[in-house]
């Protein structure tokens, strides 16, 4: 059994823990990272009695090839990109603020750098500037061919791809 965080073959038990309420099979290492921690056999194949619960054995859905959705990510010089544009429309930070019915601390916060806006927030900016903030994600990465070579993505293969 592969462990979902780190990705490397489970030696002993495997435990269930909660991570970010999502529910994961880990290697004793990686269990600190979660909160109600259960073990499993050492073959991940029948559950172990924790005070009269049984966990189900269920069957995990292969990967097989990723869905092509469509990703986008925030453009990098997105917060030059609204400050030229909003002082292009002779708007203050407070005109513009108004307008999305923001705070214009925020409006401040994002053209400075030291902000990204929510999915939400770049929606409203994009709408009343007129401008496109998102580009679509090409990762370029086929997680069907990961260095492992395993039909199951980990939590650790989805946390290199964000990264590059």
């Amino acid at each position: 059994m592969i462990c979902e965080i780190c990705g490397k073959t489970i030696q002993g038990k495997v435990f269930n823990v909660r991570v970010e309420g999502a529910s994961v099979k880990v290697c004793d290492k990686c269990s600190r990272f979660g909160t109600d921690r259960q073990s499993w056999s050492k073959f991940g194949k029948a559950p172990i009695e924790s005070e009269g619960l049984v966990l189900p054995t269920k069957p995990r859905m292969s990967v097989g090839q990723p869905k092509t959705k469509d990703e986008y990510s925030l453009v990098d010089d997105y917060h030059i990109l609204i400050r030229d544009t909003r002082e292009s429309k002779s708007w203050s930070q407070k005109d513009l603020a108004r307008k999305i019915n923001e705070k214009e601390s925020i409006i401040h916060h994002i053209e400075t750098g030291g902000f990204s806006p929510s999915d939400e927030l770049i929606q409203k900016l994009e709408r009343i500037l007129n401008i496109k903030l998102k580009d679509k994600l090409d990762t370029g990465i086929d997680i069907s061919k990961s260095k492992q070579n395993l039909k199951e993505t980990t939590i650790g293969d989805i946390i290199k791809i964000k990264k590059k």
